[in-house]
């Protein structure tokens, strides 16, 4: 079920580098821009609730249509994740997204692609702690580091070094 999530928002990643899919619908509501702010926030919160794969749905489909909210995978590294445990390694990759996707929402004027990717992995951190209360089993030794990168302030060093920002 998991892997069909996944193949799912990747196809939906995908249509996102086609700029006629955004350009078919206009910028985002205030509506839909609360409500990707909720989901975002409540994933980081409540990484395996219930009602969490519609939410997911919703935000991949939302980030792929909407011309006004740009967010940018992260880090190639998160990859490993699935080579470490594959369990929650799906929603801890997408997190990295939604959590962009938020601050963006949050900060509108922000163009700083390091702060912008650098809140991303936040809420990546954020949501894997809260695995971890749920599953303390959960180990993924890159986050592990980042934690402690975060700890240190040194996140958005990490983000430069990995080369992670378009542009």
């Amino acid at each position: 079920m998991v892997r069909k999530l996944f193949v799912v928002l990747i196809a939906l990643m995908v249509a996102a580098s086609i700029p006629s899919a955004a350009k078919m619908r206009g910028p985002s509501t205030p509506e839909e821009r609360a409500q990707a702010l909720e989901y975002a926030q409540s994933l980081e919160q409540h990484p395996l609730a219930k009602d969490n794969l519609e939410k997911r749905m919703w935000l991949t489909e939302w980030l792929v249509n909407v011309p006004d909210v740009t967010v940018m995978p992260c880090c190639k590294e998160l990859e490993s994740l699935d080579k470490v445990n594959n369990t929650y390694s799906y929603q801890l990759r997408m997190q990295v997204l939604y959590s962009q996707a938020a601050f963006l929402l949050q900060h509108p004027q922000e163009k700083n692609a390091v702060a912008i990717q650098a809140a991303g992995l936040a809420g990546t951190l954020r949501a894997y702690r809260a695995i971890q209360q749920f599953d303390p089993t959960a180990k993924y030794p890159l986050l592990d580091n980042l934690m402690t990168l975060e700890k240190k302030g040194k996140l958005g060093k990490y983000i430069q070094h990995q080369k992670c920002m378009k542009g």
